[in-house]
């Protein structure tokens, strides 16, 4: 659980482990003050690494959602001992929601190719289209314990597009440093460390448009 005294909210989540190849979260989320709100999310995920599947339930707007996967081919594990190394896993999926509240609905549909000889690379593609939106992702690691990413968006009604690329790099068995660009958020850096059993974490932002929006700092 965690506690924001400023906001007058407190957030918490509840995981359990309900057999090996499925689990139970449950969030929630409390806020006081003149307009009190309570809201719940529960999620059950079956992961049966040829597919995987999970279902959610929230409060807000009474939302139902069933999301899917499924992997075709080997996995990277099973290819290391066969004849199919080299080769990259192809994966497919979905997503359908219906908000009981306002009676709507949507869905999305997406594909992933990932190989992982000689470095990691994964390019993903997810198509909404009852919003029009579509998103492209390619994951790629640079070298040992350094990765970077780009990420491209557009809206066919809006024409309206954007762009991210990020990079993530582990110094050592501590100590993560992540950067992250994109057009409407600016620049965001952060620093995640490890001493004994405490992790903090400190991070910079400069969004793009300075005059709106000035630069912060956090440390958690």
């Amino acid at each position: 659980a965690q506690l924001y005294p400023s906001l007058a909210t407190i957030t918490g989540s509840y995981v359990e482990r309900r057999s090996a190849t499925s689990e139970l979260t449950i969030s929630g989320v409390s806020v006081a003050g003149a307009q009190p709100d309570l809201q719940f999310i529960v999620q059950h995920a079956v992961d049966r690494r040829r597919w995987s599947s999970e279902g959610v339930f929230g409060t807000n707007g009474r939302l139902l959602g069933l999301r899917g996967l499924y992997n075709f081919g080997d996995s990277a594990e099973e290819k290391a001992v066969g004849e199919g190394a080299g080769r990259g896993r192809i994966s497919a999926g979905g997503e359908v929601y219906f908000g009981a509240q306002e009676a709507s609905g949507g869905m999305s549909v997406g594909m992933r190719y990932r190989d992982g000889q000689p470095l990691l690379s994964e390019l993903t593609c997810v198509l909404n289209p009852i919003m029009g939106h579509v998103s492209l992702a390619l994951t790629r690691e640079l070298r040992s314990r350094m990765c970077a990413a780009a990420r491209y968006d557009f809206n066919a009604f809006s024409l309206s597009s954007e762009l991210a690329v990020g990079v993530e790099w582990q110094l050592d068995q501590n100590s993560i440093v992540k950067a992250r660009w994109s057009d409407s958020q600016g620049l965001r850096c952060l620093v995640d460390t490890r001493l004994n059993n405490m992790v903090f974490s400190m991070g910079l932002d400069l969004h793009s448009d300075m005059a709106k929006t000035p630069a912060a700092t956090g440390i958690k």
